[in-house]
């Protein structure tokens, strides 16, 4: 199966928020209120029941406020630090370069959202489950198109295979830089490749985005390395021990002193 990626064009955004909702009823995810803090932005972050969102970044500049704004949602990297953390096997990257969530493996320890440089994994403490954005992968798998994309109108926001929207990102980086001369793509060589290339009219760091995305060192090098580890001197341990027992049973036994019984005790003598 090819992998699959989003192709989210933020120079035709219109911040309409359609994919927020779209992807609240897709996935019946529950409503929740946003707290007024004088932006335009409707909730502070994504959380476990909303796994999409419109995030604005404001720019001052000579001539006033500047908005940037920027669909927020899983990215599905290539090198998915949340994959190489879990300690349980509950995210998996499947063939279609999706990060898949198993529920009943989560644990929500929250060493995903810890080491995701996107910030996206969200913890639901009182379910201990962790929760974001799954691609839509019951509706890609069965030749639908993702709800997000499905219901941006002014086309943001397009799916298919990797190849298709690395090669669109290029075409229409053409196009942007006519009104956006600093325009620039955004996740075709970011940790192998990311399930979603952004247009960005201007640099990353604009649409918080970190420049250089990085795995954090000491938390994959505890999952690959401290662990196994770990296991491996466990297992050695318990085989010591096994074997001092059997050997301290061994020496027992030869030194328990044997007892005879005499035969014949109850015949008489003449």
């Amino acid at each position: 199966m090819s992998r699959m990626a989003r192709l989210i064009d933020i120079t035709r955004c219109t911040a309409c928020r359609g994919c927020q909702v779209a992807c609240k009823r897709w996935n019946q995810l529950e409503g929740e209120i946003g707290t007024f803090t004088g932006s335009y932005q409707s909730h502070s972050d994504l959380s476990p029941n909303r796994w999409t969102m419109i995030k604005f970044y404001e720019e001052k500049k000579q001539t006033g406020f500047e908005w940037h704004f920027r669909k927020t949602t899983c990215l599905h990297c290539g090198d998915a630090a949340c994959v190489r953390v879990c300690p349980n096997g509950a995210l998996v990257q499947m063939e279609n370069g999706t990060i898949r969530r198993i529920e009943e493996k989560c644990v929500g320890c929250g060493y995903c959202a810890k080491a995701c440089p996107f910030d996206i994994p969200k913890v639901d403490h009182e379910a201990k489950k962790m929760r974001k954005c799954t691609f839509c992968y019951d509706r890609i798998t069965n030749g639908l198109t993702p709800s997000c994309a499905k219901t941006c109108v002014p086309q943001a926001i397009v799916y298919g295979t990797w190849d298709e929207m690395a090669k669109l990102a290029d075409e229409r980086l053409v196009q942007a830089k006519g009104l956006y001369p600093k325009a620039q793509i955004y996740g075709k060589t970011e940790l192998g490749g990311l399930g979603v290339i952004y247009v960005l009219p201007d640099s990353p760091a604009n649409y918080g985005l970190p420049i250089d995305p990085k795995i954090s060192f000491s938390l994959v090098f505890w999952k690959e390395v401290v662990q196994p580890a770990g296991k491996l001197l466990l297992g050695a341990s318990l085989a010591a021990t096994a074997v001092a027992f059997i050997i301290s049973r061994r020496k027992a036994f030869k030194q328990k002193p044997s007892s005879k019984i005499e035969e014949g005790g109850g015949q008489g003598h003449e």
